[in-house]
């Protein structure tokens, strides 16, 4: 590829969709799709990773869909992890299964096992993971709901099947499915029954799932299940859920008693189009909502993210929208540590800081933009969905053709890693040399992904120490305290 120009278009992109829609066939058909060698592990610089546009994101690997075990007619969609101990797995979705990936090394990720769907293939699936069982669900006519155990992934080798706990048949043609882990209930949306409204599943048993409720108000599209901790006293302790239902708007839903769902509120918007997903920040105060249709219709010339105050789950209300600098179409957004992880599709994955969400004021931190030759409206390509909940602090996105890791570039302003992390050992990486402040002094023992002991460095409890790692092999380590706490850092 001819880096130059690519870095031209890549700057157009933040400002001018008009130069990248022109630019894009002549430069796909001169140089094809971005090479996925060239986007294996590189840093942010000078606004690209490789060749992709990115703001304090690094890029760790790219798998194309073909290498995930896809068909070449067929598609990615969405994705969620799994950790066992220190190491972690993504479940990246296939419109014909699931593929299992280790990504404890992001830099080298290893894929475990295939999950074929259970009847045909879809453009929709969608996966969920409580304890060790994961639940996948797909809109394919006759999918049910399958239960795939993933605590043998440890001990398995790569190629080695799962085991299948349970193949739940009490719904088909599943849009999405909701979990809420505290409780052990997944909830079915956009299923062929109930209108499309709640399908409540108690999964506490996993190799026998068991239908308890329903509620059946609207057709669901996507939702969020939680035991409630916010400032509604009223309805503290209870499970509620928080349900987006396409044109019909929002739905506040008291789910406790799972055979008589109570509607709490049903929040409406002029300006909204199609109520697509959402999340609640985590003080339970707020909920940010994205509208997949408005940016189609001309209704937002830019994309919108809207904040509904959830203080009275009553009498909940539209506060207003934070307004992007791209007009594309957004998709699944989720909330970690203050700041909105956002899968826009064809804009990649956006992370806005929290500024103040009473004013529904936000602030574009970082980006790494999945579809390097275009930004504009349309839900064909670019990312699908974004998993920020690892604790090492790396990010998993999914997209209709590949898959991606990145992590938040070292010292990059306006970004925070997982608090549990950050709160126990820093790392700051810098020409062959490893900066380590910890809270803790004594030795800490840095290990490679197979857990071999690479180095013991010995900490200060205030201050920095700082380790080389020249001739070490590119890669990802491990430094764990002799308290317990770990972080991981990459070798280039």
């Amino acid at each position: 590829m001819n880096t130059s120009l690519f870095r031209v278009l890549s700057k157009g992109q933040r400002t001018g969709n008009g130069l990248r829609a022109a630019l894009f066939l002549g430069l796909v058909i001169a140089c094809g799709w971005p090479s996925d060698k060239l986007g294996a592990q590189q840093p942010c610089e000078d606004g690209v990773a490789g060749q992709y546009p990115c703001l304090g994101m690094d890029l760790l690997c790219v798998r194309s869909l073909e290498e995930m075990g896809g068909t070449p007619d067929g598609n990615g969609n969405d994705c969620w992890g799994w950790s066992s101990g220190e190491r972690e797995f993504m479940l990246f979705g296939r419109s014909d299964g699931t593929t299992i990936i280790e990504v404890t090394d992001p830099v080298n990720p290893v894929i475990m096992t295939d999950v074929p769907t259970a009847s045909t293939p879809s453009l929709w699936r969608d996966i969920k993971v409580i304890g060790d069982a994961a639940y996948i669900v797909s809109e394919a006519g006759e999918h049910g709901m399958q239960v795939v155990d993933l605590s043998q992934l440890p001990l398995g080798a790569p190629g080695d099947p799962v085991g299948t706990l349970a193949y739940y048949t009490g719904f088909g043609n599943a849009h999405n499915l909701v979990a809420n882990p505290e409780t052990g209930f997944v909830y079915g949306v956009g299923t062929n029954t109930f209108g499309g409204g709640l399908h409540i599943v108690d999964v506490n048993e996993p190799n026998n799932p068991v239908l308890v409720g329903s509620w059946e108000e609207s057709y669901i599209h996507d939702a969020q299940a939680v035991i409630y901790n916010g400032p509604d006293a009223d309805h503290q302790g209870k499970e509620i859920v928080f349900a987006f239902s396409g044109f019909a708007g929002c739905f506040i839903i008291d789910a406790e008693d799972k055979t008589d769902c109570q509607t709490l509120s049903a929040v409406t918007n002029e300006e909204w189009v199609y109520s697509h997903q959402g999340w609640l920040t985590e003080d339970h105060r707020f909920v940010l909502l994205n509208d997949e249709i408005d940016e189609s219709t001309g209704i937002a010339p830019l994309t919108r993210t809207w904040v509904l105050d959830v203080q009275d789950l009553d009498n909940a209300q539209v506060i207003g929208y934070h307004e992007g600098n791209l007009g594309v179409t957004d998709h699944n957004l989720y909330i970690r540590d203050g700041q909105a992880y956002q899968a826009n599709y064809y804009a990649g994955m956006q992370v806005l800081d929290i500024v103040d969400a009473a004013n529904a004021e936000m602030e574009l931190v970082a980006y790494f933009d999945t579809n390097p030759f275009w930004d504009g409206v349309g839900t064909s390509g670019g990312a699908w969905n974004v998993y920020p909940f690892f604790e090492s602090g790396n990010i998993a996105i999914s997209t209709q053709s590949h898959f991606f890791m990145v992590r938040p570039s070292e010292g990059t302003s306006g970004l925070r890693l997982p608090e549990s992390q950050a709160e126990s050992i820093q790392l700051w990486m810098q020409d062959g040399r490893v900066k380590v402040r910890s809270n803790q002094s004594g030795l800490a023992t840095v290990m490679d992904t197979q857990g071999r002991v690479q180095a013991t460095w010995p900490l200060q409890s205030q201050g920095w120490s700082t380790f080389i790692t020249e001739g070490w092999a590119s890669g990802t380590y491990l430094v764990k305290t002799q308290t317990g706490f770990t972080e991981r850092f990459l070798v280039h």
